[in-house]
């Protein structure tokens, strides 16, 4: 019996009404006490119409007593026996229709009265999708054993049948000789639809569309379809999709909107078993034709085993080589000596006068760099290594004689002996060092895994090189000075002033662990806001503030991009000694050491400014950086961080009385959370007090 006395709350009349599963309240006896608007979507039934019935009328006879005899052993013992959360029964619509039904069940208490709370939730698409799981999975399984094209295509027409409501489906396979699809497997349905096994009369039609453009095809409606004829076809929807270059999958029905979402999915998945089951019988059928090349390839591993071999070697051997013409020398010799290979160089490009210059070689050379080293206006004569300085990245010429007519140097490489070759850039983050050049007697010698193994070897001759350079800049008891004048500054800060009148000072760049800059300028216009609102919209600077404003003193912080030319000139071990710009010219000096080539700066000044001119060079008997014992000491002492954080803190008038910027601002400007940055300032301030006032 209805208990009247059972009135649900305002909120939960709020949820039970939007949801999408029935949700239903039993008493004891199970008899229903609410139903929610859902019910008539799941049942047919309005909810009116069934509060106060038994639940028996939702569910079918025996599933009814079972439910009731869980509440009494519930409400007698306490004990749930089963799991509440996922009982599966079996509904029973208005329309006598059963449905597979997930009900989540709970109890509660109101007025000392026990009730039951259910969540009903129709589970048919649920089990469908499981059905055409199963059958996939067992087709998935039995592909593995198909040994032929047409074996997987009767498979999976046959899966096809037993897993779509419409069992209309075919595969058509590419006839590369003929250029057109041709039937290869169909389900029985099509025989009485079609007498050649074609689903589609034209050859030329939508199987064959969705195979050029290698695009799935869904036409709910084939008779709305400009482009197909009324006769072409018995089918009223399709679903077509394309097996790679292999051939379609066709489904088709005859009727209209046949294929749901559901339906759609399950075929992409089917499709893509076969496609996959193609693939691995093609891949076999390869294998087997192509036995007589499985020595190649295991000449290739145990070519790029050699390699690694001597890229361990070499790694070694660089940490421990003193200068860049020790790095040069033991990259072409180890290179050179390792078989295949016959014959390796390292070229840095000169772009002043657009040379490629030869700084190492090792192996059969006899002057095949005498051929093309030379240049004329036009640029490098080597096609193969102009590639490599103009993309920063490897490049493969595997048969030296494919494609005549050949340019001079691939002429010169065949009269030696030589069958293919690869350049590798040699890179240090975005300084470009040069290229190393390999050549090999033999085709095809430079496949993907060696490739990539030879670049990563380049990488690693750039960061020695760098750090080659570096060590100069701390150990070279010379150094020389170079000054240059710049009037084009491209997309530089040089250029803050160019539309103002105003001027650009440079006062110190600090290098961050991250790669990044710091940069302290000073620059009297045009107004503070509208720099840092030019600032703000150069793509290189991260980010920006007025460390102090007075009339005769503006300082700038601002953060740069570590593929800035300040952050590559910082990276390459060279000292910043000076950068102003007034008007449309600028005045750049840098300190490097003795040992460097100016050279090789001058041309990455020319990368980043379009016209720069050297206008001075002296040379100076003292290193680059020139520290002071105490320096060398405190440099010592000091953890990368600490030293950062009180260069930083220098540098952006943190010591300055009135302080120019605090703690928060330090912080900020670091990166760090402030009791970090103050924790490593107070460390780096007592290590610099201790050097002064204590004996060690």
């Amino acid at each position: 019996m209805m208990d009247r006395s059972f009135d649900p709350n305002t909120h939960f009349e709020a949820v039970a009404n939007c949801a999408r599963d029935a949700i239903i309240i039993l008493s004891a006896d199970s008899t229903i006490q609410y139903a929610n608007p859902a019910v008539e979507s799941i049942f047919g039934y309005e909810p009116e119409n069934v509060i106060g019935e038994s639940i028996s009328v939702l569910l079918s006879e025996d599933d009814a007593e079972t439910l009731l005899e869980r509440f009494d052993q519930y409400l007698t013992t306490g004990d749930r026996s089963t799991d509440w959360g996922d009982i599966r029964l079996q509904g029973v619509c208005r329309s006598g229709e059963t449905i597979p039904l997930s009900i989540s069940l709970s109890d509660f208490t109101r007025d000392e009265t026990t009730y039951f709370s259910g969540i009903f939730r129709d589970v048919s698409e649920q089990q469908r999708r499981e059905i055409r799981l199963t059958e996939l999975n067992r087709l998935a399984q039995d592909l593995t054993n198909a040994e032929s094209f047409q074996d997987i295509c009767q498979r999976t027409v046959d899966a096809a049948q037993a897993i779509f409501d419409h069992p209309i489906a075919s595969i058509e396979l590419y006839d590369a000789d003929d250029g057109q699809l041709v039937p290869c497997a169909w389900t029985s349905d099509v025989d009485g639809l079609s007498d050649e096994e074609q689903l589609f009369a034209s050859e030329r039609s939508v199987p064959w569309n969705a195979f050029v453009t290698q695009e799935r095809t869904l036409i709910p409606d084939l008779e709305s379809e400009p482009d197909v004829e009324r006769d072409e076809t018995p089918l009223r929807s399709v679903y077509v999709q394309p097996l790679g270059s292999y051939g379609v999958f066709v489904a088709g029905a005859t009727e209209t909107n046949a294929f749901d979402e559901s339906t759609v999915d399950s075929a992409n998945i089917l499709v893509g078993n076969a496609y996959s089951s193609l693939e691995r019988v093609d891949r076999e059928e390869s294998l087997r034709e192509q036995r007589d090349q499985l020595a190649d390839k295991t000449a290739s591993i145990d070519r790029v085993r050699r390699i690694n071999t001597v890229i361990r070697d070499l790694t070694k051997a660089l940490t421990q080589a003193s200068s860049r013409k020790e790095i040069l020398s033991e990259v072409c010799t180890r290179l050179a000596a390792s078989e295949p290979y016959q014959f390796a160089w390292f070229g840095s490009v000169d772009q002043t006068d657009a040379e490629i210059v030869s700084q190492a070689t090792s192996g059969g050379e006899n002057g095949f760099l005498d051929e093309f080293e030379g240049t004329d206006n036009d640029g490098f004569d080597h096609g193969l290594i102009d590639r490599v300085v103009d993309t920063r990245s490897p490049q493969v010429q595997n048969s030296i004689y494919q494609d005549p007519p050949f340019e001079p140097w691939r002429q010169a490489a065949i009269e030696r002996g030589y069958r293919a070759t690869i350049g590798v850039p040699v890179v240090h983050q975005d300084t470009f060092y040069g290229v190393i050049n390999l050549y090999a007697a033999e085709e095809d010698v430079f496949e993907q895994m060696e490739v990539t193994v030879l670049k990563e070897l380049g990488e690693t001759i750039g960061y020695a090189l760098n750090a080659d350079e570096r060590k100069q800049a701390f150990t070279s008891d010379r150094s020389v000075e170079l000054a240059f004048e710049v009037t084009n500054f491209g997309e530089s800060l040089l250029g803050l002033g160019l539309d103002s009148d105003g001027s650009f000072e440079l006062e110190n760049l600090v290098e961050r662990r991250d790669g990044t800059v710091t940069m302290f300028f000073t620059a009297d216009e045009p107004e503070p806001d509208d720099i840092l609102e030019w600032l703000s919209n150069q793509p290189q600077v991260l980010d920006s503030r007025l460390v102090t404003d007075r009339t005769d003193d503006r300082l700038f912080e601002s953060r740069l991009e570590r593929s800035t030319i300040w952050a590559q000139l910082l990276q390459r071990g060279s000292i910043v000694c000076e950068a102003q710009a007034s008007g449309d010219s600028a005045r750049l000096v840098i300190r490097i050491p003795r040992s460097a080539d100016p050279r090789s700066y001058d041309a990455l000044l020319e990368e980043w400014f379009d016209d720069v001119e050297l206008v001075a060079r002296r040379e100076f008997d003292e290193p680059v950086m020139a520290p002071e014992e105490f320096e060398a000491e405190l440099h010592d002492r000091l953890t990368e961080r600490q030293e950062e954080v009180l260069e930083t803190a220098y540098y952006a008038g943190y010591f300055e009385w009135p302080r120019e910027t605090d703690s928060k601002e330090l912080a900020e400007t670091l990166g760090i959370a402030q009791p970090t940055m103050s924790r490593h300032l107070r460390s780096s301030e007592q290590k610099f007090l201790s050097m002064l006032y204590d004996d060690t």
